[in-house]
């Protein structure tokens, strides 16, 4: 827990101030980027001595980033602030560049965690983890190891190693810049896989294969092993242990992007369908191996095993105003709904989200993005019969699990090319379904500033 926090944001925010009020500060109403210079390159530590030109040049792109996160909270079960942070590194090859092999790239990444976030310090035990970056314990260890083999002018891609499901499947470019953890992995399916499934920092190994028929449609599809961690109890906790051998996690996505005259310079525009299948072990959360209810003492305490987990997904990324004079500037709404139908083996049911996004609301800073967005997740029944069957067993009166939910407003101010400071503010409503019995907890309103560094 940080004990002087204001001391550790004052200077972001009166970078962010300045930016908002005066545009000037940043040449902003002319030229979002000026020409580089030592403040204003693409990177805080420059070129390294153009050393990162030639070894682009060269086939090798690297890329470093910092992203810190300060939060403060009132309501849970405590108050304070606190810090989590993640240094990554990407290196990027590009293969023809490199041997001449047409169509092939390798990439590497890895994850410095730092600090002890809100829901670790708290003891929450929220499926809707506040913020995306926050994982215990805070370790150095592998992220994504993959090479890829692009085949017919880049129409289908092949990719074979250690991969994460988040990077690849149901994303959202309105989305992406928001805080909450289930902007970019959807809780519902933290929630229901096997340790959260293979999003960060767990990459696990897999094969994906992109098939792009024309520019505006693609199907792709990935298997992953089933178990994030494996059979190792202390988990993948490196990210050297390449687990495999538990079940496979398949996934399939269609998705559709109408054409544009020029996509790069327009605002998002998507919609996908998918789902996924684990064929791993899962769990009965009511009944015992031996048919009775699993918190019936006389019973057997072991639950009854079943077989397999499946999951369905819709999300959509539409524009609805543009403004007059550009196609990279406007509002767009943006939303997903999955459910897991199987609910005699999952935690939670069903989850939406919904939101605004607008770029370039406040004149002269058109790559800046304000966002609002709400988020429920909605627990299953069978979670609730388990419940209140150790209520009535034991004699406890813990309240049933219902659902869990967020509202999110955000604001993402580009500074620099290599500097981002985002504010935010979140509102927690019924915190504390991940843990059993589920606790009952305040809501939660909590604020914070997000700082990305390009180093």
């Amino acid at each position: 827990m940080l004990k002087n926090p204001p001391s550790l944001i004052l200077f972001p925010g009166l970078l962010l101030v300045c930016s908002l009020l005066f545009p000037e500060f940043l040449n902003a109403d002319t030229d979002p980027y000026p020409p580089p210079d030592a403040l204003m390159g693409a990177h805080l530590f420059g070129d390294w001595d153009s050393w990162r030109e030639r070894l682009r040049q060269s086939g090798i792109d690297i890329a470093i980033s910092q992203t810190s996160d300060i939060v403060g909270n009132r309501g849970g079960n405590q108050q304070g602030w606190f810090y989590d942070g993640l240094l990554e590194p990407q290196i990027d090859a590009d293969l023809d560049r490199i041997l001449g092999w047409k169509g092939a790239s390798l990439h590497l990444s890895g994850y410095v965690i730092q600090g002890q976030g809100i829901v670790e310090s708290n003891n929450l035990g929220a499926f809707l983890t506040p913020t995306g970056i926050e994982y215990t314990p805070a370790v150095t260890k592998l992220g994504e190891l993959w090479f890829q083999q692009e085949l017919f002018d880049g129409g289908l891609a092949i990719k074979l190693g250690q991969i994460e499901a988040d990077i690849n499947f149901n994303t959202n470019a309105s989305s992406d810049y928001m805080i909450n953890s289930s902007w970019g992995w959807l809780g519902i399916w933290s929630a229901n896989l096997p340790d959260s499934g293979p999003t960060y920092p767990n990459p696990v190994p897999a094969i994906q294969v992109i098939f792009t028929p024309d520019p505006e449609w693609t199907i792709q599809a990935a298997v992953f092993n089933g178990n994030t961690t494996g059979k190792d109890p202390q988990g993948n906790i490196n990210g050297l242990r390449f687990p495999v051998g538990q079940g496979a996690l398949t996934f399939i996505e269609l998705a559709y992007q109408p054409s544009s005259k020029d996509r790069e310079a327009s605002l998002p525009n998507a919609y996908k369908v998918g789902g996924w299948y684990n064929s791993e072990r899962f769990y009965s959360l009511t009944t015992a191996t031996n048919g009775l209810p699993l918190q019936d003492p006389s019973g057997s305490l072991e639950p009854k095993t079943l077989s397999g987990n499946y999951a369905l997904y819709a999300t959509l990324d539409q524009p609805i105003w543009y403004e007059s004079d550009v196609q990279d500037q406007g509002l767009n709404v943006f939303g997903t709904f999955s459910i897991n139908p199987q609910v005699d083996r999952n935690l939670a049911e069903w989850l939406f989200d919904i939101g605004l996004t607008y770029k370039g609301l406040i004149d002269g800073r058109p790559k800046d993005r304000t966002g609002i967005g709400f988020t429920r997740l909605n627990m299953s029944l069978a979670y609730a019969n388990s419940v209140r069957s150790f209520n009535a067993y034991h004699g406890t009166t813990y309240t049933l699990p219902s659902h869990e939910s967020f509202l999110e407003m955000s604001h993402q101010a580009v500074i620099t090319p290599w500097l981002t400071i985002q504010p935010f503010f979140q509102y927690l409503i019924n915190p504390g379904q991940n843990q059993f019995p589920p606790m009952d907890y305040p809501d939660m309103a909590l604020v914070g500033v997000r700082i990305i560094l390009s180093l």
